[in-house]
């Protein structure tokens, strides 16, 4: 595995996220309770751009279909969408967030 910078942690304050692309990925980078989460930034159903959806906790919710999303694992918690995202191993080290890939 390779690990990927991907922002500097002040980018996405508590109860938050954004949308970064680095190289070839789409990462959405959530701020739930003061720890980071990595995952796709698309929707597994159609997808929909999620930095646009609502964050309501720990549920992220897309903002075409409804699909709902933990978004400490990236697991549906609510169709449309079948398929869980993909959550990435994420590590926060001299106020940068990294991925491994």
């Amino acid at each position: 595995m390779a690990e990927m910078k991907i922002c500097n942690l002040d980018m996405v304050p508590v109860g938050s996220m954004k949308q970064f692309y680095v190289s070839d990925l789409e990462i959405l980078v959530v701020n739930f309770s003061d720890q980071i989460y990595c995952l796709d930034a698309r929707c597994t159903h159609a997808g929909a751009p999620l930095a646009e959806g609502t964050l309501n906790g720990w549920v992220l919710t897309c903002p075409w279909h409804g699909s709902q999303f933990n978004v400490m694992n990236g697991k549906v918690v609510r169709g449309p969408a079948e398929k869980p995202l993909t959550a990435y191993s994420t590590t926060v080290r001299d106020g940068y967030v990294f991925i491994d890939v």
